[in-house]
């Protein structure tokens, strides 16, 4: 019989693969992101998924109300875990209450829709299916219902971690963000209680793109944490629907990346910024040397003003051979940028048309002096009389 891994709840059984030594009991409930679940005890086992469709009114920003569809409450759903060679059994419930129908795609799954065509679930009903997980990386997943990316643009989508045979090396901190957009009727930062537009959907013109389902979620009291000289892992998901995500963190290289979340490769080293498609993933990975925040963005940068923004918190020592911040030198030692030009003599300037500058020229002919301070010129404008050098 095969031992039963039950995300969210205790179960037990024995298993006959020769890996296992003997029955297990093991738990791993499902966590909000940025939460990301532990590895299971190696073996082979059938992975039994438990999700919600759940419909709920949050804040996306500081008064801004929306109302999200999402699996078990939060944007992005939870990270799943599994394992190459496992079974993985996925529940799908929409509870009475709920007013839309729902599905879900999962990227890892070998089968027609991801699953989404058998998952399609009328509120009240609960549907599942089974899949045997063949490729090591980190897929999305997302509802496929309606015309999917109403679904996805209102909070349905997440990630699924398919461990290799061999997992990673274990790091000191790993965090799971999603990227998404919503489409809001009012612009950005409108306060109150938002509908979804249409047309912007359409017309890919979000007011918002955001981490974890608010412009806020990896701030402030909610930042990512980290110690100098630790190693950070991060699983990015990209839901999408529209816009492709420039993933990088301002002021760290990337030491490792797994593009579009692949485990079946070996990874990418020193990358600055990396391509992240709607509806794909990646795996990246670093070491912070020097303490200080650490932004995470996309680096299409104006959506930082819509919320695409985490902050990595590192505490500890400095390291001054790896970043150290120079005293600035007072200007009686030459550390002025201030300073005087004086052009040399040479063939005059073409003359100006009389439209354009009419007048006596302010200052000795065929010389003048030019303050530059702070790379700004002191005077910006000369007027000059027709022929004068």
């Amino acid at each position: 019989m095969a031992l039963t891994l039950t995300l969210g709840a205790v179960v037990s059984g024995a298993c006959n693969d020769s890996t296992d030594a003997k029955a297990e009991t093991y738990q791993e409930p499902l966590s909000a992101p940025p939460a990301v679940p532990v590895a299971e005890p190696f073996g082979r086992h059938t992975v039994v998924i438990n999700l919600t469709a759940v419909e709920k009114t949050v804040e996306i920003a500081p008064g801004v109300s929306y109302q999200t569809w999402t699996f078990n409450g939060t944007v992005p759903g939870p990270m799943l875990r599994a394992r190459v060679g496992d079974t993985v059994e996925v529940h799908l419930k929409n509870p009475a209450t709920n007013t839309q129908s729902h599905s879900i795609d999962l990227h890892a799954v070998n089968g027609p829709g991801g699953g989404a065509g058998v998952t399609s679930v009328a509120p009240g009903e609960e549907k599942a299916f089974t899949f045997k997980a063949k490729s090591a990386g980190l897929f999305v997943y997302h509802c496929a219902s309606g015309i999917v990316a109403d679904h996805i643009a209102n909070g349905m989508y997440g990630a699924i971690l398919i461990d290799p045979v061999t997992p990673l090396k274990r790091v000191d901190h790993e965090y799971y963000v999603g990227q998404s957009e919503f489409y809001t009727v009012g612009e950005t930062n409108a306060k109150g209680m938002q509908d979804m537009d249409m047309t912007k959907l359409v017309h890919e013109q979000p007011p918002y793109v955001v981490f974890n389902g608010n412009t806020k979620s990896l701030i402030g009291d909610n930042a990512l944490q980290a110690k100098a000289g630790e190693t950070v892992r991060i699983y990015f998901s990209n839901g999408g629907p529209n816009l492709t995500s420039s993933f990088h963190v301002i002021g760290e290289i990337m030491d490792k990346v797994w593009p579009s979340g692949s485990l079946e490769t070996p990874p990418e080293v020193g990358i600055q910024t990396v391509s992240v498609a709607p509806g794909n993933a990646v795996i990246a990975q670093f070491k912070v040397d020097v303490p200080g925040d650490y932004k995470l963005v996309d680096h299409a940068i104006i959506r930082v003003s819509e919320g695409a923004v985490a902050i990595l918190h590192v505490t500890g020592a400095s390291d001054a051979s790896t970043f150290d911040a120079m005293p600035t030198a007072p200007a009686s030692a030459g550390g002025s940028k201030s300073g005087t030009q004086t052009p040399t003599t040479g063939t005059p300037p073409t003359a100006v048309p009389p439209t354009v500058a009419t007048g006596t020229s302010t200052g000795s002919a065929g010389a003048f002096t030019q303050l530059l301070s702070d790379n700004v010129f002191g005077t910006k404008t000369f007027t000059l009389s027709i022929g004068q050098p």
